[in-house]
């Protein structure tokens, strides 16, 4: 059973959004997922429960049980993936949650303020081990520019995942239906830009620790 989370200590990134559809394109591809939100807003538990179409399990634990939720769903020997959402700061709890990742994903958007908030995460986790990528979330095609400078300062402090993922509508509406991109519109951009990234993140949990 691999762990993938999502982690950043700067709000508005898109961690939520991200984590939802990611874990809809994995049980698209054959994962049974389990969607674990430990962060206090919720929003991917909202999401959740929005949701009606079958398959994915998304569960509220608080970062204290995380370890023996994790032990439980392992001992059930049914889920291949457990995505996890974490909150938009760094502490203690937090890093009860990172401890246990197979790998560490952080969302950051396209700008100097983003990819310095990015590095006392990147600390942290180096402290703790972990292996992690950066993904460049929420850019906007029109500067492209921006998104290439970003791009620059991020490989030179770790792995870049090489899909992008823009700024679309597709994604403030699936998280208000329930809905991952590639089933609110499965030939869509922002479709394609999560269906590469999970494949990309896919190949990358194959080499990590379960």
């Amino acid at each position: 059973m691999r762990v993938l989370a999502l982690t950043t200590q700067k709000g508005g990134s898109g961690k939520s959004t991200l984590a939802a559809s990611l874990a809809v394109a994995a049980m698209q591809d054959g994962e049974t997922v389990v969607a674990l939100d430990t962060d206090q807003q919720a929003s991917l538990l909202g999401w959740g429960r929005r949701r009606e179409a079958n398959g994915l399990d998304v569960q509220r634990v608080e970062p204290s049980a995380f370890a023996g939720t994790l032990k439980q769903l392992r001992g059930a020997g049914q889920v291949s993936l457990v995505i996890v959402d974490t909150p938009g700061r760094f502490g203690p709890d937090v890093a009860l949650v990172l401890r246990e990742a197979s790998l560490c994903l952080l969302p950051v958007k396209p700008s100097i303020l983003d990819v310095e908030a990015a590095r006392p995460t990147v600390e942290q986790l180096r402290l703790l081990g972990r292996q992690f990528a950066f993904v460049l979330n929420q850019c906007n095609a029109t500067t492209q520019a921006r998104t290439l400078d970003a791009a620059t300062a991020l490989v030179s402090t770790g792995a870049l995942a090489p899909s992008m993922v823009a700024t679309r509508s597709d994604f403030l509406d699936s998280m208000t239906t329930g809905l991952g991109v590639t089933e609110l519109a499965p030939k869509g951009k922002a479709a394609v830009e999560v269906r590469l990234l999970w494949q990309w993140i896919k190949a990358q949990l194959a080499g990590a620790k379960a």
